[in-house]
């Protein structure tokens, strides 16, 4: 959520929204957090889950986003990430209620 709060204090055009959806379907929750900033470049967006990726230079250390898909796939679920058109970003969130041994 602090991404995305960041994220949509860059944006100068529209609104700032970060809207957060949690539904369910068959065995596991989705997580949808969307937000109305400045979106993440591709290049960036596809080595976004590894650790020490960020796109600040403010000391920022890269370990949010790593970690939130660490804990996720030891649920064995998953998290995507995708433009949210015509602005922003939107994390979307899988994870099964229960886990399989």
């Amino acid at each position: 959520m602090d991404n995305a709060y960041n994220a949509t204090l860059l944006n100068s055009e529209g609104s700032r929204q970060i809207e957060c959806l949690i539904n369910s379907e068959g065995n596991e929750v989705i997580i949808e957090v969307a937000d109305q900033g400045c979106g993440i470049d591709e290049n960036i967006r596809q080595h976004i889950f590894e650790r020490g990726v960020t796109t600040h230079n403010n000391g920022d250390h890269g370990i949010g986003l790593w970690l939130v898909h660490s804990y996720v796939k030891q649920a064995n679920g998953d998290i995507i990430v995708d433009n949210n058109n015509p602005f922003g970003t939107i994390f979307t969130l899988y994870i099964p209620f229960t886990r399989e041994e």
